[in-house]
């Protein structure tokens, strides 16, 4: 008896002339059960339908193992981690861009004067600035210099490269470069630095500070056509500018 003859059998498929149908109706189906045949029918059903089960179950486990699922996971794998590094990228780098941006603005440098008179100087502002821009600098460099992107890559070294033609006037701050590319600031000197000096570092659309922040902000950009190309969104090249890819929401991109 196949299985299909199980299913017409006990009113699995729906058929009125069933064993179960006409179960009130009729002696010999009584008799059938009376006599055991249907709890021996019952139990080769329900033997073929596990066995169709764990012949799937089977199959399900045997995909998982072949060569083309192992490769797509190793594929799942490997864009998770770029995303993930992308993310950081785009974050530090937004952080380095605003941190740069704070040290642009001449008010910054101004000293500011109280209701009472007195006047305060606006080192101590300037140099939790500066403390800032490092901060964010070396975070930067970090996320920037281990990505898989040639593109950041190339902004990593322009940042470097910056820092290197500069290396001078921001060692008479007090800031230098230690074994790991990482900047470092001597309080103890920047404290007794020439202001005007500092601020021809940070401050001017021709100074230090504004070409890093510049090159962090195309980094942010390059990062953010990253994360969100293989979605259809907007992108923005290397070079900063902007291009619609795929069927991308507008609305969503204005956001983004």
């Amino acid at each position: 008896m196949s299985y299909n003859d199980f299913n017409s059998l006990f009113g699995l498929g729906g058929n009125d002339n069933s064993l179960f149908g006409g179960l009130s109706t009729s002696l010999s189906d009584y008799n059938m059960i009376r006599s055991g045949v249907y709890g021996k029918l019952l139990k080769s059903y329900y033997s073929t339908a596990n066995k169709m089960s764990s012949d799937s179950d089977d199959g399900a486990k045997s995909a998982n193992k072949s060569p083309i699922k192992k490769a797509e996971v190793r594929e799942y794998k490997y864009n998770l981690k770029v995303n993930q590094g992308m993310q950081e990228v785009k974050s530090s780098s937004e952080s380095l861009s605003k941190a740069a941006e704070a040290l642009n603005k001449s008010s910054l440098y101004e000293n500011k004067v109280a209701e009472d008179g007195t006047v305060k100087d606006s080192r101590a502002s300037v140099k939790s600035a500066v403390k800032n821009f490092i901060s964010a600098y070396n975070s930067y460099v970090g996320s920037t210099g281990s990505s898989n992107s040639s593109s950041i890559q190339s902004q990593n070294l322009e940042v470097l490269k910056a820092v290197s033609a500069n290396s001078k006037d921001l060692a008479e701050i007090g800031i230098t470069i230690d074994k790991k590319g990482n900047l470092v600031m001597d309080e103890e000197k920047f404290d007794k630095a020439d202001m005007s000096k500092i601020k021809a570092l940070f401050e001017g659309n021709d100074s230090f500070g504004k070409k890093v922040g510049d090159i962090a902000q195309q980094t942010y950009r390059t990062a953010k056509s990253a994360t969100y190309s293989a979605n259809g969104g907007s992108s923005y090249s290397s070079s900063g500018d902007y291009s619609s890819l795929g069927n991308a929401n507008q609305i969503l991109d204005q956001i983004l």
